[in-house]
């Protein structure tokens, strides 16, 4: 698989601007286009709060959701040209049906992580975990601080050999065939499989795709967790991508993700693919 075409959802955050930088710099070196869909993440706020707020007060946030729309049209079009990458742009009422119809069509689709100081955080979480989950194609999640100058240069796979990581690790090769260094990081292995090296198995099937690895295993103390253990490995390396599964589970009329999901999604450094 190539990144050929690429779904980023943008809205009226703070880091929307963020999240499509770094989608034009993955859609300019991968030779993509570049779709976005500007669409709230949220608009259960009309529904609530439609009974006891004034016609006025709604007037005037449909002003201000339209301005930053147009401007972020403006500046969508404009950095475009500027990066030379084809693209187009479509405006939703509810990003969340729009996202999951389009993600058919998409290779890769680039979500952003929520500002914990965003009043709307939960609710923007609640579209971005269902989209991970019920897609089917990888996504890209950026940090809300954007994270650093380059994204795939220095990959980390986290391996388990488990389905979800699987999926990522294959959904990622666009990253690794171009990335200058790939790490495949593993955890000490149950009594039964002590006798095989880590890693040693899915380094021999990226190796046949022509990806030179290094694969590492992860020993940390009983007090420390794998979420922990794999943002402070990433920290140490230096990597720009973190490739891991995604890990969720299905609750009544929700979709849940798992800890070590949540932990390394809370307070990521630098952007996470996700696959499930």
């Amino acid at each position: 698989m190539e990144y050929r075409n690429i779904l980023v959802h943008l809205d009226e955050s703070d880091s929307a601007r963020t999240r499509l930088d770094v989608a034009l710099r993955v859609a300019k070196r991968h030779g993509a286009h570049l779709s976005a869909l500007f669409a709230p993440a949220v608009p259960e706020h009309e529904v609530a709060y439609a009974f006891i707020l004034d016609a006025e007060y709604w007037s005037r946030c449909r002003q201000e959701h339209e301005a930053c729309r147009r401007s972020l049209e403006h500046h969508f079009f404009a950095r475009l040209a500027e990066a030379e990458v084809k693209g187009s742009w479509r405006t939703a009422n509810y990003a969340q049906h729009e996202l999951l119809m389009r993600a058919r069509f998409a290779d890769l689709i680039v979500l952003g992580q929520s500002s914990p100081e965003d009043p709307d955080a939960s609710l923007a979480n609640r579209l971005q975990v269902r989209v991970t989950l019920s897609a089917g194609r990888p996504v890209l999640w950026v940090p809300y601080s954007g994270g650093g100058p380059t994204v795939g240069e220095r990959v980390m796979v986290a391996w388990d050999a488990g389905q979800s990581a699987t999926r990522a690790l294959y959904d990622a090769l666009p990253f690794m065939r171009l990335a200058g260094r790939t790490e495949i990081v593993t955890f000490t292995p149950s009594r039964k499989e002590r006798d095989r090296i880590p890693g040693a198995d899915i380094g021999l099937v990226l190796a046949r795709h022509g990806l030179e690895v290094q694969v590492t295993e992860l020993r940390p103390p009983p007090t420390i967790t794998v979420g922990d253990a794999l943002l402070a490995h990433a920290s140490k390396t230096g990597c720009d991508l973190i490739v891991m599964g995604a890990y969720g589970h299905a609750r009544w009329k929700e979709l849940l993700l798992g800890g070590v999901t949540q932990t390394v999604l809370g307070s990521m450094p630098v952007p996470v693919l996700m696959s499930h």
